[in-house]
């Protein structure tokens, strides 16, 4: 299924059948590697090292792989409650919103917030 695809499903609170899923959550990354990709996303939408709509995939997808980590490893923190909450979200964020949620997670991540 193509991903953007995939995330308006889901971000559309639609459930995937059971095979599915078990495929995406084989996909999930470690969660060293998606608070990486996170901190990524977010510098660059902090440094508008692209265009809005790049911006807000590069952001959408990042915080949706950390949420996925944090399910998938059973992780529980404050990062990953803020990924959760906005990879469940039906819209998606505006330009306000992209930056505050970057300024947000680079705090989280890099006051080493870590998960337990």
């Amino acid at each position: 299924m193509h991903r953007t695809l995939l995330l308006m499903l889901l971000g559309a609170g639609l459930q995937l059948a059971p095979a599915h899923a078990t495929q995406a959550w084989k996909r999930a990354k470690p969660f060293p590697e998606a608070s990486a990709a996170a901190k990524n996303a977010a510098q660059a939408v902090i440094h508008e090292a692209g265009s809005e709509e790049c911006l807000r995939g590069k952001l959408s997808n990042a915080i949706v792989q950390l949420s996925n980590s944090c399910d998938v490893s059973g992780l529980s923190s404050s990062v990953c409650d803020l990924a959760s909450d906005i990879a469940g979200r039906e819209l998606e964020l505006d330009v306000a919103e992209m930056l505050s949620t970057s300024e947000t997670l680079l705090q989280m991540l890099g006051d080493g917030a870590s998960a337990r």
